[in-house]
């Protein structure tokens, strides 16, 4: 079905009511969104072909959401650009998907114009927001046609990767694909029309979009977007909306606290705030969930990929080092050992494998990927696999690292993420990332960069860890450097090949 609907029958419900809360002005309803995404249906049926794609380059903003809802409506594909891409991985995209339609902001303009040119594409451009929705750039309302029919199977997103490792991934999300994951988003985390979201995650992450948006929309509830990423905004936009729901990633949880302003509001409101993207160490939750009075602290793990959450924590997961929670309910899992293939024991770690109504179809025009990406068990079934090291506990996934993050040191596995979590703890280390760089005679060995404050120096980290009893000899840092600060991916993700190469240069 056509995920246009979800929307639409909340819309016939409650015309009236909020979907976009704007506490500095004035509130957009369900009744004036639906407008936005008919005229962009009836632009759309007029200027483009069903199944053409449709590019949205701009900041966070209620038109983003129409775009994306308007599309759907005419049976088109939508594709978010992730705005921290520079021009020409804005071009790659493009290349990659070649949309019919590039619709931008003010903002973009001039990006989307500059990556159309150097692009092989003749996408048009159309302006479609500056300070808010532009309707004279779209149809008239009156003019679009019936919702457009689409099966469970038919593209209904193409949502690129952030690129770190190579060139972003068109990822193929279907109808089908979308629907159940923000159904399992809504069943798992009890969202419900009563509920307000602030969105502070990027709209073109599945974690902003698919998460918080979508879950809000379906439902009937509200949202406020935040459009650009600042600590003490969040908070504010959470005290004035009385937002009962939230999604932040473990670097904007650090923010926050380190944030006086931030600290200064009242955001009691919060029943639920789910985290992910990253690990986020126990210490951090701890004090987050005291400072800013959240009910509820919980894990959203989830990959591009399976089109945003897969496994989830609850109330009753333990707040120990990497724990995620349980497989949501629209996917199954297995841990395999990557070497046999075979499923790993309860406690031992492995590579997360996923299957289910979530997890994508293909790569957008890259068989070959594809067929990398998948394995085929005896039974014909297809297992995506995720590149996650996790382990089980009694039922409880555990995230261990990234299997191509695997430190081998001597002989030894070191997952940085237990040794970011252990630095995490240190009075001083206001910031960490751990990786592994040539050593002629361990292979690897492990270097850690920290955002310090004061004179911290790297003989007292190193110090730090000698006494540090969650520690093995091989996991303790051999080279700690000190940066200003630790660079990030679009999704607010440490983007640790930037990082080496920064500390190459």
């Amino acid at each position: 079905m056509n995920l246009y609907e979800n929307f639409a029958r909340q819309a016939r419900k409650q015309p009236e009511k909020a979907a976009v809360v704007n506490p500095d002005g004035e509130d957009i309803t369900y009744a004036e969104l639906r407008e936005q995404a008919e005229a962009v249906a009836a632009f759309l049926d007029k200027e483009t072909e069903p199944g053409d794609r449709v590019a949205a380059h701009m900041l966070d903003n209620p038109t983003f959401v129409a775009v994306a809802l308007g599309a759907w409506r005419a049976g088109r594909v939508f594709t978010p650009v992730n705005y921290r891409f520079a021009v020409d991985e804005v071009a790659y995209v493009l290349d990659d998907v070649e949309p019919a339609v590039v619709v931008h902001d003010a903002v973009f303009a001039s990006t989307a114009e500059s990556a159309v040119e150097i692009s092989d594409t003749d996408a048009e451009l159309v302006q479609g927001h500056a300070g808010g929705f532009l309707e004279e750039s779209f149809g008239e309302t009156e003019d679009a046609s019936e919702t457009a029919t689409r099966l469970d199977d038919e593209p209904a997103v193409v949502m690129h990767t952030s690129g770190t490792t190579g060139d972003p991934k068109g990822v193929v999300q279907t109808h089908r694909n979308v629907g159940s994951q923000v159904e399992a988003g809504v069943t798992t985390y009890d969202v419900t029309d009563e509920d307000t979201a602030v969105v502070s995650v990027p709209l073109f992450h599945v974690g902003g979009f698919h998460g918080a948006t979508l879950m809000s929309l379906f439902t009937g509830g509200s949202f406020v977007v935040h459009p650009a990423w600042d600590a003490a905004e969040w908070a504010r936009l959470v005290e004035e909306s009385e937002a009962t729901v939230t999604g932040l990633v473990p670097a904007m949880m650090v923010d926050a606290l380190g944030n006086e302003g931030a600290r200064e509001h009242d955001t009691s409101s919060l029943r639920m705030s789910f985290y992910g993207g990253s690990p986020a160490a126990e210490s951090t939750l701890n004090e987050f969930e005291e400072v800013f009075d959240v009910d509820h602290l919980l894990n959203y793990y989830g990959q591009t990929e399976a089109s945003g959450l897969t496994v989830a924590g609850t109330p009753e997961t333990p707040r120990a080092e990497g724990a995620l929670g349980l497989p949501v309910q629209t996917v199954e899992a297995r841990i395999v050992e990557p070497e046999t293939g075979e499923n790993a024991d309860d406690g031992e770690q492995g590579e997360l494998w996923l299957c289910g109504d979530s997890v994508m179809p293909c790569y957008w025009n890259a068989p070959k990927r594809t067929e990398h990406a998948f394995e085929e068990d005896e039974d014909g079934t297809l297992w995506f696999r995720t590149g996650d090291v996790v382990r089980s506990e009694n039922g409880i996934l555990y995230f261990v690292d990234r299997l191509d993050d695997i430190i081998l040191s001597g002989g030894e596995k070191v997952a940085p993420s237990r040794v970011e979590d252990a630095l995490a703890e240190m009075d001083g280390v206001e910031a960490v990332a751990v990786f592994g760089t040539p050593d002629d005679r361990l292979g690897e060995k492990v270097t850690a960069a920290v955002v310090g404050a004061g004179s911290l120096t790297a003989d007292e980290v190193k110090e730090f860890c000698d006494g540090h009893d969650a520690l093995a000899g091989y996991e303790k840092p051999r080279t700690v450097h000190f940066v200003d600060s630790l660079p990030r991916t679009g999704s607010q993700k440490v983007d640790k090949t930037a990082l080496v190469d920064k500390l190459s240069d």
